[in-house]
């Protein structure tokens, strides 16, 4: 398992605060490659700065999520992706920060169990203030809590049973997730109002995750869920001025969603992801 980092913007910081939030998606570094840096150096190095950044001139405090990797992220050195040239949102066709830390680009998923919502002050010292508990129970102490959606994140399939999950702390069980209070499975315990959950060794079951990718109007989108007629998407414009067009809403710096009309949706098709071996899945080159 290898420990990363992600610096949260301060809208990110609020939801997790007031709405349980538990998406986890974009830069992500090495945390010992950005010790001892102040709040504002280490914005910097995000290319996240300025009067016009989401930190303003001179934070006085930064919140980041650490969290263990599993095998089921997506980890990708952004020299890879397509060059974004007219994004006012921060890239890194290097591969590498502004200080010259190494950086990956993780796709989106769950927050994993054991995240640790933690705030850096300007002396450098830190504060944990939430612990994520996984997909049946949120963060601790979180004013809200965020259901699972069944397109981020892992899943098992234990028989006739495929639902959200949570890997352990150890990953060598998940916790399976069923919400709602009626036909719960055999095996499952309430641990919030309406919502249960059962461990399972992974050996008995499948772990894995799904991607819906499609088409909308000549742009690739990932399908984050469907409700009736609708359908919330993941989509990655080329510059802002195209954002502005297609009326996006801007979650975080250089992530969009758009809720779509699903009849809109073309192309359609699922890419399933099965966990890689256990190793370090945070290299370069």
């Amino acid at each position: 398992m290898t420990v990363l980092e992600k610096l949260l913007v301060p809208e990110v910081s609020r939801r997790i605060v007031d709405q349980g939030y538990d998406w986890l998606t974009g830069a992500v570094y090495r945390p010992d490659d950005l010790i001892g840096l102040t709040p504002v150096e280490r914005v910097r190095a995000l290319g996240l700065d300025g009067e016009d950044g989401p930190f303003g001139e001179a934070p006085d405090h930064v919140d980041v999520v650490r969290f263990g990797t599993h095998p089921l992220m997506d980890l990708r050195v952004p020299t890879n992706a397509p060059g974004h040239a007219d994004v006012p949102w921060p890239t890194y066709p290097t591969g590498f920060l502004r200080n010259a830390a190494p950086v990956w680009i993780l796709t989106l998923t769950r927050m994993p169990v054991s995240a640790r919502f933690v705030r850096i002050g300007l002396d450098g010292t830190e504060k944990e203030f939430s612990r994520y508990q996984g997909a049946a129970r949120g963060w601790q102490g979180a004013k809200g809590y965020f259901p699972p959606l069944h397109l981020i994140g892992p899943r098992a399939k234990q028989g006739a049973l495929d639902l959200p999950c949570s890997y352990t702390s150890d990953q060598q069980s998940v916790e399976m997730v069923w919400v709602g209070d009626e036909q719960v499975p055999e095996g499952f315990e309430p641990v919030r109002p309406q919502v249960h959950a059962r461990v399972v060794p992974v050996s008995e079951c499948e772990v894995f995750d799904i991607a819906i990718v499609a088409r909308w109007r000549e742009r690739r989108v990932r399908v984050l869920q469907q409700v009736g007629d609708q359908a919330l998407v993941l989509v990655t414009p080329a510059s802002q001025a195209e954002a502005d067009e297609l009326g996006l809403l801007h979650v975080e710096p250089g992530v969009f969603q758009a809720v779509v009309p699903a009849d809109e949706l073309t192309d359609t098709e699922g890419v399933r992801s099965d966990p890689m071996p256990t190793r370090s899945r945070a290299t370069h080159g």
